[in-house]
């Protein structure tokens, strides 16, 4: 469908949506479930809950047989944290890709950790290829760690190419999987993903407060075995050895565990993990289908379905996503060098082609009167 044949009942749209990549917009089915009370958790009612979560995202990751999945009441960045702490120490050197804020991000913690590292950096326009790779061939380094979206920019890099590349230099592969995971496609078995990050607020459109690590049996045995956590609260060894009853060692976001199994199981009863993806990849096509017909752009490298960095032909984006606001339609600006130009669309949530209507809409109407 496109802007010019669709003819949007704007006494039918809802009065605010978030296209923003998380929090996300959040179904009817799990706002009911984060509005009852928490219950009580140290029991085996609980256990369960927590051991079919992770039966369930080991299963929609395609982890292979014998990974573990660490449950961390903490952000996004919090599980990077404590991926790097527990899965790298001083006798690694790693190559951290950089082609955003979250690509730095890695590379932050890794000097704050002292995990000797090198930066492969990219422009923000610029697609990471087979040729950058080639300069760090034999390099020496022990562990390659990527977002695989780098959601600041809207790029999806080629998992396959890195997958190749750590398997040929013998690297441990870290995936921050935050923006990607019930979004694009991610076989931890085919890939040879040794850690893949998950959080609540992105795709799985929970309220923000959970993050997963899932760990390859080849992390738990080389690494996470012999890696003494520098923390106390981010210690995997502890977390895995309460995580084969269903608990963790501290209190977790107990409401948010639930909303987890709640949507775990509704993806498991639509056609699975396949399903969803899919689904995402129709609202993202559908969106760019739609800002075709105006006068933006988007990124030539690949993008991920979670999201859409929209080209602005003047440097009108905060006064853009501005006025989307006041329309209730909540859109994420970008930073840094993008800051004027571009704004961000993510189709995650609990979003619909309609949703994406009434969006392009009334950005075509923002941007005539902006003149751009």
């Amino acid at each position: 469908m496109t802007q010019g044949t669709d003819k949007t009942d704007k006494t039918a749209l809802r009065p605010e949506v978030l296209f923003t990549v998380g929090p996300t917009q959040m179904s009817p089915q799990t706002l009911a479930c984060a509005g009852r009370q928490v219950p009580y958790f140290r029991n085996q009612a609980f256990s369960d809950v927590v051991l079919e979560c992770e039966r369930f995202v080991l299963e929609f990751a395609h982890a292979p047989q014998g990974s573990r999945m660490v449950l961390l009441t903490a952000s996004g960045t919090g599980a990077m944290e404590a991926t790097v702490t527990n899965c790298l120490d001083a006798s690694d050197r790693a190559l951290v890709i950089v082609g955003g804020g979250f690509g730095r991000r890695f590379s932050a913690l890794c000097e704050r950790h002292g995990i000797a590292h090198d930066d492969l950096e990219l422009d923000s326009e610029e697609a990471l290829t087979q040729e950058r790779l080639a300069a760090f061939e034999g390099a020496g380094h022990t562990a390659l760690l990527v977002n695989l979206h780098e959601t600041s920019t809207g790029q999806l890099y080629d998992l396959p190419m890195l997958s190749d590349f750590c398997q040929r230099n013998q690297m441990t592969l870290v995936v921050d999987a935050i923006s990607s995971f019930a979004a694009d496609r991610i076989d931890m078995a085919a890939s040879c993903i040794d850690a893949l990050i998950v959080s609540s607020q992105k795709a799985l459109a929970l309220a923000p407060g959970i993050s997963l690590v899932l760990l390859s049996p080849r992390m738990l045995e080389e690494r996470v075995a012999r890696i003494t956590s520098p923390t106390l609260y981010f210690d995997f060894a502890d977390y895995l050895v309460n995580g084969t009853r269903g608990q963790t060692p501290f209190t977790p976001a107990v409401g948010i565990v639930y909303e987890l199994l709640e949507r775990l199981r509704r993806i498991d009863a639509s056609g699975g993990i396949d399903t969803e993806v899919a689904r995402t990849r129709t609202l993202a096509r559908d969106f760019r289908g739609r800002i075709a017909e105006l006068n933006v752009g988007a990124p030539s490298f690949p993008m991920s379905n979670a999201l859409t960095r929209v080209i602005l032909p003047k440097p009108v984006a905060g006064e853009t996503v501005r006025a989307l606001a006041e329309e209730g339609l909540f859109v994420n600006p970008c930073g840094g060098v993008l800051g004027e130009r571009c704004f961000r669309v993510a189709h995650i949530g609990d979003l619909s082609e309609k949703d994406n209507a009434q969006l392009v809409i009334a950005l075509g109407e923002v941007l005539e009167s902006l003149g751009a």
